[in-house]
């Protein structure tokens, strides 16, 4: 019973990341997926106690009393929507039932006997590869109506688009570099270039600078507690397997999909057919690529339109203080459609207010306080514990750093990762600790 909630588990987190699927199969019905996923879960995980059902929910559900100011910073954040709601004729009033179901799914998480960082580590590194193969063959294969590419060359397919294909990679990089730093197999070493790769051939800006600071970061814990086994090594593989993706992989892959043939290929084409048949054909399908490398868009990417966003969100959080203007009044125009501030912090302030800005910090922040106390508080596990926690640790870290680049989002699909990251931690670091 424990291994099939294991799997309904990972089934949740995996669908979860491919978060686009709700385009295609309609966003009602993703949430019911999901939500079958997570009852699946918790009733084989308390048909494998050895407790009364009662007893069990007893048991597991107590330990969200170790985050009461958790809780409390979710009510604020529920209060400060209901109270911007109110103040503006009921904008954004629908908003509360989809944030109050995360409260039932954060609390199933917290049931599930058998999520652990294990756990979570294998369902991104399953959603990173169910994510990135299909990919890459479609590309290879010239597949193109399975593909989205977007005008900058960022790239991606129908279940994973441009923009949402990245953050499966950027999940997986934190815990696949700490790996390689510790051991640099071969294994390793694929689960980092594969989390690397994604972030190469979407281009996210944010996913770049992620990868900066997270490899620097870990860089120095390694050193600080000597757990290098071939740091030269180590570093060194990383480093190829970065510039290649970036700068070979991800420009050649682009050009092969947007139709730039090789010479010598359309050659040896209209030498095997002189009718030109095939020629027409690949006329008729090629398109103009984007000359941008994923590279290019960190050092010359435009940032007009954020620095835009920006300024009307300030704008309309001095006007709305404190209670907002109603979720997701504030926008501003992007390449000619509608557009909500791509700043989750600031769009709060804006659209919800102070209450619900706080409330949603106090939400985040106190649990990932509380991991970090958790690794740090004995000097002797503290390598251990690292190695346990980082998976969720980071998973929380790295939304609250999206946060600054883009907007928030109000999607299971977006939430499901960061609430089975809360759920570890709450089940993980008791009291006691």
């Amino acid at each position: 019973m424990r291994a099939t909630s294991s799997i309904f588990t990972l089934f949740f987190i995996v669908l979860a990341m491919l978060g686009t699927v709700k385009i295609y199969i309609g966003g009602n019905i993703n949430w019911l997926i999901q939500i079958m996923l997570l009852l699946a879960a918790t009733v084989t995980s308390l048909a494998a106690s050895h407790l009364s059902t009662g007893q069990t929910l007893l048991v597991r559900l107590s330990r969200l009393g170790d985050y009461k100011p958790m809780l409390l910073g979710w009510l604020l954040f529920m209060a400060g929507i209901a109270a911007a709601s109110l103040a503006n004729h009921g904008l954004g009033f629908y908003t509360l039932a989809k944030y109050l179901a995360f409260m039932l799914v954060l609390a199933m998480l917290v049931v599930i006997s058998p999520l652990t960082p294990k756990l979570l580590e294998k369902s991104l590194s399953t959603a990173l590869i169910v994510s990135l193969i299909p990919l890459i063959l479609l590309a290879l294969f010239r597949q193109t109506d399975a593909m989205v590419i977007l005008g900058d060359g960022r790239m991606g397919w129908l279940a994973s688009w441009p923009g949402v294909i990245w953050k499966v990679g950027a999940f997986v990089w934190p815990f696949a570099v700490w790996r390689c730093l510790k051991q640099p197999h071969i294994h390793n070493l694929l689960l980092a270039f594969s989390a690397v790769l994604v972030m190469a051939l979407d281009g996210s800006r944010t996913s770049m600078l992620w990868l900066v600071l997270v490899w620097g970061v870990l860089a120095a814990v390694a050193f600080a507690c000597k757990v290098h086994a071939k740091p030269v090594r180590s570093h060194l593989g990383l480093l190829l397997l970065t510039i290649l993706s970036f700068s070979i992989i991800q420009p050649v892959l682009l050009n092969w999909v947007s139709g730039h043939y090789d010479p010598l290929i359309s050659q040896l084409f209209s030498e095997t057919k002189d009718n030109g048949n095939i020629i027409n054909r690949l006329e008729e399908t090629d398109i103009t690529p984007s000359n941008e490398s994923t590279a290019d868009r960190l050092v010359s990417g435009d940032n007009t339109t954020r620095l835009e966003m920006l300024h009307v969100g300030w704008q309309h959080a001095v006007e709305t203080f404190p209670w907002g203007g109603g979720f997701g009044s504030t926008r501003v125009m992007d390449f000619g459609a509608s557009s909500v501030i791509h700043m989750t912090y600031l769009q709060l302030l804006a659209d919800d207010g102070v209450l619900a800005l706080v409330g949603y910090l106090l939400f985040l922040l106190y649990p990932l306080f509380r991991g970090v106390r958790f690794v740090t508080s004995q000097r002797e596990l503290f390598v251990e514990r690292f190695d346990t926690m980082l998976c969720p640790l980071s998973t929380l870290t790295l939304f609250l750093f999206m946060g600054l680049f883009h907007p928030l989002s109000n999607e299971l699909t977006e939430w499901g990762i960061i609430l089975a990251a809360l759920a570890i931690v709450v089940t993980h670091v008791s009291r006691r600790h």
